[in-house]
């Protein structure tokens, strides 16, 4: 994969976050959320281990990423395009 499409990925996968970890709190704890520090609001463990298999928990960053690669390489989606809707569904 190009390193500019990858960055293109994370960036939109921490935006991805950032929109559904606002909808998950209150209106006042959103505003307080932003890019800069919301690494302060998800759980350091980013794996799980089950059924003999590392895997990745679910809505962590790469979480988020893994889902945008697998929805661009189905469906043939711009980046920007896809919506934490999508990626629930895939």
């Amino acid at each position: 994969m190009n390193g500019k499409k990858a960055k293109r990925i994370r960036r939109h996968a921490k935006e991805l976050m950032l929109d559904w970890l606002r909808s998950m709190v209150d209106e006042e704890e959103a505003k307080k959320v932003n890019i800069k520090n919301l690494k302060d609001y998800i759980p350091n463990q980013t794996h799980i281990y089950a059924n003999n298999h590392l895997r990745v928990s679910a809505y962590t960053l790469r979480w988020f990423a893994q889902g945008i690669k697998k929805i661009i390489k189905q469906e043939q989606k711009d980046i920007e395009d896809i919506t934490t809707k999508d990626l629930e569904s895939a």
